[in-house]
């Protein structure tokens, strides 16, 4: 009898003990697991955030990702300014490690360097324009072109010119080298066909192509290609 109540005795201790420890684990591990719970939350927060935020700048530089082009003013202390044809200037700032330099020749791209870039260089530049400035990726060097048409007013046989107004009534004067590039519609065939500058006569329309220049106050270019149109194609 002493016996039973002493098993019974220490079988009840012992399960007593079993249940306050494991209450315990439990409670504990409740405990450590509700800070990590809270804290992987607020990762994924934070997470969401910057992500948030990455796409909004990335879609605001891809918004004002721009390209710009005009003549060199200056290139001094990571700065070019630019004026365009339409006599805007705008500050183009070179990043030491992300801004590329190219320049153009013909179909071949040769990469530079800034100290390169000269007054009066003829670039094309592309990144982030905000206002008047813009932050660039890549600044190419190239040859710019203007491309016009209009009617012949005047030949001077002399010189070899001749004096355009275009539709927008402005005039250029057009020198005619020997480089030009000279053809003339074929009012019969509707080709252009090759010629000189005797076939030129007042009222011709004339499509032409001249090399843009830094400083050019009287509009007056060598043509680099023209395409005579007779004035007796329109009275077909």
């Amino acid at each position: 009898m002493k016996k039973t109540l002493l098993i019974s005795l220490l079988v009840t201790l012992l399960l007593s003990y079993l249940a306050i420890s494991t209450y315990g684990q439990t409670e504990i591990a409740s405990e450590s697991a509700t800070p990590t719970t809270a804290s992987s939350v607020e990762d994924s927060d934070i997470k969401t955030l910057k992500e948030k935020v990455a796409n909004k700048v990335s879609e605001i530089r891809q918004k004002n990702n721009k390209a710009i082009s005009g003549f060199v003013l200056s290139n001094k202390s990571s700065i070019i300014k630019l004026k365009t044809y339409e006599n805007e200037e705008f500050e183009v700032e070179l990043d030491d490690t992300l801004t590329k330099y190219f320049k153009i020749t013909g179909i071949q791209k040769k990469e530079i360097k800034a100290d390169d870039i000269e007054k009066d260089d003829y670039i094309i530049v592309t990144g982030v324009l905000v206002d008047k400035r813009i932050t660039a990726n890549s600044v190419f060097v190239d040859e710019g072109f203007l491309v016009e048409v209009g009617k012949v007013a005047e030949i001077d046989k002399e010189n070899y010119s001749i004096k355009i107004v275009t539709t927008a009534k402005d005039n250029f004067t057009l020198d005619i080298e020997d480089s030009t590039k000279q053809s003339m519609l074929n009012i019969k065939t509707n080709e252009a066909e090759a010629a000189g500058f005797s076939k030129i006569k007042e009222g011709d329309t004339i499509h032409f192509v001249v090399k843009q220049l830094a400083i050019n106050k009287n509009n007056s270019y060598s043509a680099v290609k023209i395409l005579i149109i007779p004035q007796e194609y329109f009275l077909k």
